[in-house]
């Protein structure tokens, strides 16, 4: 089976199983990341196909999430998502590598990883910035209970990221930006830069700053 067919298969596939996904890691955000990521890659470099097979099923963590009531990390996931790729006649041969790029898109203190990792993880946090990422996270936070602001400074103490994050404008503030000047490839540095003056204008119209 040639890349595109096996690639149209597993989007197929994919699509089907975000289609009641509502928190904000939906199959648009998983296209979103993908785009991004073969941007960056047809740039930076890495193997194309261990990118664009990684791009599709690294958010499966978060449906296994929502099944189970809490946080499922990544890494318990693999199991699933080699099942997910090996139905969908994905190369063998680059398996373990795209599980672990799943297993490490969310480790962004550990920078010794494959261009491949970095990547998605630099893709993945393009599409938690700018109009889109913004959007996602009104979604995200207004799921979650989370208000809009809180009567406290934005750097306080008290904002502990996942666990207390206090409000949205906390959020973007402490989290977001953050993140988002924590980019590893410049292709995505360079495409963040708009999109980050989006997050801190927001914040700054919303507190009356």
């Amino acid at each position: 089976m040639q890349e595109l067919e096996i690639l149209n298969k597993l989007k197929t596939k994919i699509t089907e199983l975000f289609e009641k996904e509502n928190t904000g890691h939906d199959i648009s955000h998983l296209e979103r990341v993908y785009d991004l990521a073969m941007k960056i890659q047809e740039v930076e470099g890495g193997d194309p196909y261990v990118v664009a097979v990684s791009a599709l099923v690294h958010d499966i963590h978060r449906l296994m999430s929502n099944e189970a009531g809490r946080f499922v990390f990544p890494e318990e996931s693999i199991e699933t998502v080699k099942s997910i790729l090996l139905d969908a006649d994905v190369d063998e041969t680059k398996l373990d590598h795209i599980l672990d790029v799943v297993k490490n898109h969310d480790n962004k203190t550990d920078k010794n990883q494959s261009l491949e990792t970095l990547i998605i993880q630099d893709a993945d946090a393009l599409d938690a910035l700018g109009e889109i990422g913004l959007k996602r996270t009104l979604t995200y936070c207004k799921t979650h209970g989370i208000p809009l602001t809180y009567p406290l400074p934005l750097d306080t103490k008290e904002y502990i990221p996942d666990i207390n994050p206090l409000s949205t404008c906390h959020y973007i503030h402490r989290t977001m930006i953050p993140n988002g000047r924590n980019l590893y490839t410049n292709t995505a540095k360079e495409i963040a830069e708009n999109k980050i003056q989006i997050l801190e204008n927001f914040v700054k119209e919303t507190l009356g700053l």
